[in-house]
């Protein structure tokens, strides 16, 4: 700080640089004239300078002025703030500021620092701007905004703010716009340090620091709030959340307050915990209860705490309340239903109910997590802080004390039962949530909710009354009382707000009461055993979801449910005696629910197009067919039909779905035969196509069947025959065949035009003998034995898992081993190079070993000359296992994840590994080995060496690989690298 002193000289003529005298210098230093205009520079900027002017006056008065000034200068430039009696815990919190803050670059920054009342927010502020004040020029620390500014203006915070940045007491700003302009100006130069502590709105930012712009290069300014909102709005993006104290920190600040020392005394740990647990890490908490206990004996530290359970504390409840009388009237409402209700409830659970009740329920949620009365777990469960939840019970306990019926929310089963049994509910009931949690058998008066006309929400769960009421009140919004007692609802409600009505679990056989609802929205009348079929429900027009799953009785459903055209779910799954569904026209279904335990044996008739249905997926069900209107669901992604033996074919409609990606059919032992698609068909599928609304598409793949499927899976079906796959050729994108457990005995050579095919499963296909039918009468070995060498060469990423009979490993497997490692050379024959390897296990049959159907993945770890190149991972078995078996795995080198040919060597690592528990890992019989495939680089034959694999292919010259014949296991699969295809389409090309 530099501030000059003007003692009998006027600033004025200081400016104008005492002309005669610098008249004499100039020509007393005429050879050095730079120095003589540094002299006038300087000279110039100190009369520009703010300072003391000595004119007339007393010296001594003069000087003590002076004194007095920079004193109170350096007193405030150097004025630490106390930042708590007991700090704990501070060390992460300055930490984490001191990496937003950054202090050293010239950028000007704002971090906000957040969280709810009580949770350290000005102590974090405190203690940062002790530990960095020093480096600034000027600095301000600004408590308590939010009462400031309502008790004495935003005037005032600004002078106050002007006065110790730049140390001016008397500087008043008379208005807050005058004072947004002197800031501006006095301090777009400075380097300064400011903390708003406390801020609440938004013109309190725009007021005392309304831009990056008013500070000078270097400046910090931090704000503390409860809302975060605020910090969002005025473009704050720095931003720290102040979480609470570990358990080892509140536990240590709650000794210092009650113990006067870091640790508690002997006895008192477990009542610490309580304390401990009950604070939840909010450090208000603990040091106010902390100094409550100081010298209290154990008595009355447990009366203290059943106290706590009870109530909250007043001073602790007068600073979280401030963040509550901050709301407004739907925000609270809001507030005060989560924390009687729902906390840890789920998010969209919970909005869906407040927005029955009429509630502005997604920004009011956004709100009070905003202001840190609401956070949002990772399964998106609201959280409230316990401290909070209480402070809102508190509340609402506060609008009755003593009576639970003039209370607008009831959520304690003793009051909550004594107003149902005594029947002394009044208008100022709103809400009731019950849980009890096993008890049983209550006597409720039939008459219990005559009085509550404005109840809107009742919940009432595990409960079991001796019978139900003669009357429910007709503004409720939200219904949900699972196991009702009554057959029926009351005949004098009619609850034209009703938005949901869930009574899953209940006697109810009918529910004539609620058909004329139009606002209901959900209906869950799951396992209700008793009920028998489903009324008229066209007048409930805005319905969107009906569950009827389990309802063992039902036998009927409505035709009006088939039409409603806002329903997006229909469940009737269990349903065991429901035969037949009516048709469906709903244009917004998304989920249908008839997977399994119904007696439908027609999937129902499509009436219209259903674009927002993506999956089917029927279970252990007798349906026989399902209808050519299948076509109209043209959101249809996935069919699975597992384990339906009704069910004996497709319709040919079928293969229109144009978003059709996975096809299942297991284990449907009836099934005839997939569709054929003939040239007719095709062409009228193209004709559809023209006619529907995608027709805009290029893709020529939309001109025949199938055009998206991706996975078909035709298993254990008893299929004989398989030549269908020869009118597929248009599954030009389908990556994964599995046609395991059929009967068949070729699989046609067509497969060999799917050209995105990766895995073919062909697993316990017993019959099966020939690839294709042009095969000579070779058997199905003889096919693949010629086939593995093409695959090697032609399919870079193709890997094969083969099983077949045998307890010994193929004679040309010259590396093997009883041990699951392996370490040896293998020197290349001449001018080749390695194309691949082939895995070989050997499982011996042991009863005490394997089960009927034992499966083991396993790893494979494979080094070359020291760098890892692959960890294969596999399924080594799979299915019945009735005697010993040879598993072998074939892999390329492009299949290899990092194999580079620069990698290349003759030093080989290889290691088994099963999981720990696996019984084939304490096998001894078991036999490994490896052996090695090598790839000719020119026209040189090495007819003496089987490992190397020729650029030709004939049934004299094969590799040699099986010995015997019974082949029970047989997958293909291939990982395309996009960069191979493209490479090789390329040189196609050329």
């Amino acid at each position: 700080m530099v501030r000059p002193i003007f003692y009998d000289v006027d600033p004025s003529d200081v400016r104008k640089q005492f002309g005669e005298v610098m008249d004499m210098h100039e020509k007393k230093f005429k050879d050095d004239m730079q120095r003589v205009f540094r002299w006038k520079v300087a000279l110039k900027e100190a009369a520009n300078l703010s300072g003391w002017h000595l004119n007339n006056g007393h010296e001594s008065d003069f000087i003590q002025s002076i004194v007095e000034e920079i004193s109170s200068r350096i007193l405030m430039k150097c004025m630490f703030l106390d930042v708590a009696k007991n700090p704990v815990g501070l060390h992460s919190h300055i930490h984490s500021m001191h990496k937003l803050l950054s202090v050293g670059y010239d950028d000007v920054r704002m971090v906000g620092i957040h969280g709810i009342g009580g949770i350290g927010k000005t102590t974090v502020a405190k203690a940062v701007y002790n530990l960095f004040a020093n480096q600034f020029q000027s600095c301000s620390f600004l408590d308590n905004v939010r009462e400031t500014a309502n008790r004495c203006g935003l005037v005032q915070l600004q002078e106050t703010l002007l006065s110790e940045t730049l140390g001016n007491t008397n500087l008043k700003v008379g208005i807050e716009d005058r004072g947004i302009n002197v800031i501006k100006e006095m301090l777009c130069h400075k380097k300064v340090l400011i903390v708003l502590d406390d801020v609440n709105k938004l013109k309190q930012l725009e007021k005392l620091a309304g831009d990056k712009n008013w500070f000078g290069p270097g400046s910090r300014i931090i704000i503390t709030t409860r809302d975060q909102h605020v910090l969002d709005t005025h473009g704050v993006e720095r931003k720290y959340k102040v979480q609470g104290l570990s358990h080892a920190d509140a536990l240590q600040l709650l000794s210092w307050n009650a113990f006067k020392k870091s640790y508690p005394e002997r006895g008192y740990e477990k009542l610490m915990d309580c304390v401990v647990q009950y604070a939840s890490g909010l450090p208000l908490a603990l040091v106010v209860l902390g100094s409550l206990l100081y010298r209290r004996s154990k008595p009355e530290w447990e009366s203290t705490i059943c106290k706590m359970q009870r109530s909250l504390d007043k001073d602790i409840y007068e600073i979280l309340k401030i963040s509550f009388d901050a709301l407004e009237d739907n925000e609270k409402a809001i507030f005060l239903d989560i924390a009687c209700f729902f906390n840890r409830e789920d998010r969209d659970y919970v909005t869906k109910i407040l927005e029955a009740s009429n509630f502005d329920a997604v920004i009011g949620i956004q709100v009070l997590i905003e202001r840190s009365l609401v956070n949002v777990g990772y399964s998106n469960e609201l959280q409230m802080h316990d401290l909070i939840q209480l402070m809102g019970r508190n509340i609402v306990h506060k609008e009755s004390p003593n009576e639970p019926r003039k209370r607008s929310r009831l959520w304690s089963c003793e009051d909550i039962l004594h107003v149902l049994m005594e029947n002394t509910g009044t208008n100022a009931i709103e809400g009731i949530k019950l849980d009890l949690l096993g008890k049983k058998d209550i006597l409720l008066n039939p008459r219990a909710f005559t009085k509550m006309k404005r109840l809107r929400l009742l919940i009432i769960r595990n409960a079991c009354f001796s019978e139900g009421p003669k009357s429910l009140p007709n503004e409720l919004r939200f219904l949900d009382w699972a196991g009702y007692p009554s057959t029926s609802l009351p005949s004098n409600f009619h609850p034209q707000k009703l938005i949901t009505l869930n009574m899953c679990h209940s006697k109810i056989k009918q529910f004539q009461g609620i058909k004329v609802c139009e606002n209901l929205r959900k209906v869950n009348f799951s396992y209700c055993e008793y009920l028998m079929c489903t009324p008229d429900v066209s007048m409930m027009a805005n319905l969107e979801s009906l569950d009827l799953r389990g309802c063992c009785n039902l036998v009927e459903v409505h035709q009006s449910v088939g039409f409603l055209k806002k329903l997006s779910l229909l469940s009737v799954e269990y349903c065991s005696k429901l035969r037949l569904l009516p048709n469906l026209k709903l244009p917004r279904l998304q989920l249908l629910g008839l997977s399994s335990g119904t007696s439908i044996e027609k999937f129902p008739n499509i009436v219209g197009e259903i674009p927002d249905l993506s999956s089917i997926w029927i279970y252990n069900s007798p349906i026989q067919e399902l209808p050519s209107s299948v076509e109209y669901l043209i959101g249809l992604e996935r069919i699975t039909i597992i384990l339906c033996e009704n069910l004996r074919d497709l319709p040919r409609s079928i293969s229109k779905l144009l978003r059709l990606k996975y096809l299942n059919l297991s284990d449907c032992k009836n099934f005839g035969k997939f569709p054929k698609l003939s040239s007719s068909s095709s062409s009228t599928n193209s004709g559809w196509l023209a006619s529907s609304k995608w027709d805009k598409t290029q893709d020529i793949r939309l001109s025949v069947g199938f055009p998206a499927l991706e996975q078909l899976i035709i298993s254990n079906c008893d299929l004989a025959e398989v030549d269908f796959l020869q009118s597929l050729h248009c599954l030009s994108i389908l990556q994964h065949l599995d046609l395991s457990g059929n009967n068949f005995v070729s699989v046609p050579a067509c497969i060999f035009r799917f050209t995105h095919l990766q895995s073919l499963k062909l697993i316990d296909c017993e019959g099966l003998r020939q690839m294709n039918a042009s095969s000579g009468g070779k058997s199905f070995i003889d096919n693949l034995t010629m086939m593995i060498p093409m695959l090697y060469r032609f399919c870079e990423k193709m890997r094969t898992t083969i099983r077949i009979r045998g307890g010994e490993l193929p004679e040309w497997f010259i590396h093997k081993s009883r041990k699951n490692y392996m370490c040896f050379r293998v020197p290349p024959p001449k001018r080749a190079k390695l194309a691949g390897l082939v895995i070989g296990i050997v499982f011996k049959h042991e009863d005490d070993h394997f089960g009927p159907s034992h499966s083991s993945a396993s790893t494979t770890m494979v080094y070359i000359n020291g760098i890892f190149v692959e960890n294969l991972e596999y399924y080594t078995l799979g299915g019945v296992l009735e005697s010993d078996c040879v598993w072998l795995y074939c892999v390329p080198c492009g299949a290899f994840n990092r194999w580079d040919e620069k990698n290349e060597g003759d030093h080989f690592d290889i290691s088994f590994e099963f999981p720990c528990k696996d019984p084939i890992a304490d096998v001894d019989t078991n036999i490994f080995g490896v052996h090695f495939v090598f790839e000719q680089n020119d026209n040189v034959d090495d007819d003496d060496d089987p490992r190397v694999i020729r650029h030709y292919c004939s049934l004299d010259n094969r590799t040699r690989f099986f010995q015997k014949p019974n082949t029970v296991l047989f997958t293909i699969e291939q990982v395309f690298s996009e960069k191979k295809k493209r490479k090789r389409n390329s040189l196609g090309e050329q």
